[in-house]
């Protein structure tokens, strides 16, 4: 009976072995896995945070990637550098803001309201491109965070307010930024969502002393903004803008503010009436003749 019963316990200690190293073949496994899902996790956190890492490159040349009406996927680890133009402070823009750089400019659009608390006017701002979509609306290019075509046309969606300090890092505040003096001639898709200055300009006879969209509504409206040397821009305002019930001025002078198309349809887009100087005498002389309102 002992010699069985030590046989017994030295079989019993066998299995007890093997038990063990099932276990720990087990746990290896388990362990490999997770610690290859926390790798990869990890990784693209430090992806995305670690945005100085990646290449930088001009709004020009990205622009140059997207073919209007598709989507492109940025797979690549680059990165634009620009300052904020527009936000949302007066609500003529909405869950966007407009960045540039000294090439040119693009919509950012992001998930969210009041963006101008954190991302205000005269920001320099890195921008981290992997995983974000090139995308346009009516032409006007802009940089997505998703895009869905399940309902047979392109839907696009701006970055989540949780990842939003993922993707954008604030460098520096305050930073100067002059619009450029264009003339009509020379307004062209180069120029989208840049700040931009254009002078000799009234609006039309019709959309003179009008509100410049409307506000009970919330309906958009376009007022027609004539060159004295003959042209057309249209101002686009939404009707949710806070200055939406105001009314057009009836002089003459300059005007600022964001380059924006829809179709091929020139349009300004201003960040609030500050952007608007008109107090000069209308137009007058053959060419505004050939130009006014019919």
């Amino acid at each position: 009976m002992k010699s069985i019963s030590i046989l017994k316990i030295l079989q019993d200690s066998k299995k007890m072995q093997q038990d063990s190293n099932v276990i720990k073949l087990i746990v290896g496994v388990a362990s490999f896995f997770l610690l290859a899902a926390c790798l990869k996790q990890n990784a693209y956190a430090v992806a995305i945070i670690g945005s100085n890492t990646d290449t930088l490159i001009t709004l020009k040349n990205l622009r140059k990637m997207h073919v209007m009406s598709s989507a492109e996927s940025i797979k690549q680890a680059w990165m634009i550098e620009g300052v904020i133009v527009a936000n949302d402070e007066h609500d003529n823009f909405y869950k966007s803001i407009i960045v540039q750089d000294s090439t040119g400019g693009i919509v950012l659009q992001l998930d969210g309201v009041n963006l101008y608390q954190s991302y205000p006017v005269g920001a320099l701002v890195r921008i981290r491109l992997q995983n974000l979509w090139l995308t346009d609306y009516r032409r006007m290019v802009q940089l997505s965070a998703t895009v869905d075509t399940s309902s047979g046309s392109l839907i696009t969606g701006g970055i989540p307010i949780p990842l939003l300090d993922k993707y954008i890092n604030i460098v520096k505040n305050h930073v100067t930024v002059l619009p450029l003096e264009v003339g009509f001639k020379n307004l062209g898709d180069s120029l989208q969502a840049r700040w931009i200055h254009i002078s000799g300009v009234e609006f039309g006879a019709t959309d003179t002393a009008q509100t410049y969209a409307d506000k009970k509504n919330k309906a958009g409206m376009s007022r027609a903004l004539k060159f004295c040397t003959s042209g057309t821009i249209y101002l686009r305002t939404s009707g949710y803008a806070d200055f939406a019930d105001i009314k057009t001025p009836t002089g003459n002078g300059g005007v600022g503010g964001i380059y924006s198309v829809y179709n091929y349809e020139k349009q300004l887009v201003i960040r609030d009436t500050s952007d608007i100087l008109l107090k000069n005498k209308r137009c007058t002389g053959m060419a505004w003749l050939q130009n006014r309102p019919q």
